[in-house]
């Protein structure tokens, strides 16, 4: 079962049925900086790789993170720093 992760007043996560966990820790890594290589993203939220590549292909295919010059590598898109800044990461995507 998908779930949706939110952070609720206090710090605590509330895990709702939705989106994985693992789509709101990609962002959240990526938003930081700049671009990472899915090795680097599962690296720095201690996902799977697995969970990283599906997360990756998911947000990549809502317009929320793309690819850039160099191969391999990842970062938010303008639409997805949005949506952080929004709904950011004390909120569900």
């Amino acid at each position: 079962m998908r779930q949706r992760v939110s952070h609720a007043a206090g710090g605590e996560v509330r895990v709702t049925p939705g989106v994985m966990a693992a789509e709101y820790a990609v962002p959240g890594v990526l938003a930081a900086g700049d671009p990472l290589t899915i090795d680097e993203v599962r690296r720095r939220t201690g996902l799977t790789g697995r969970a990283v590549r599906a997360a990756v292909a998911r947000l990549e295919r809502r317009g929320l993170i793309g690819g850039v010059a160099r191969p391999g590598q990842r970062q938010i898109t303008p639409r997805g720093r949005m949506a952080w800044v929004t709904k950011g990461p004390r909120r569900s995507w």
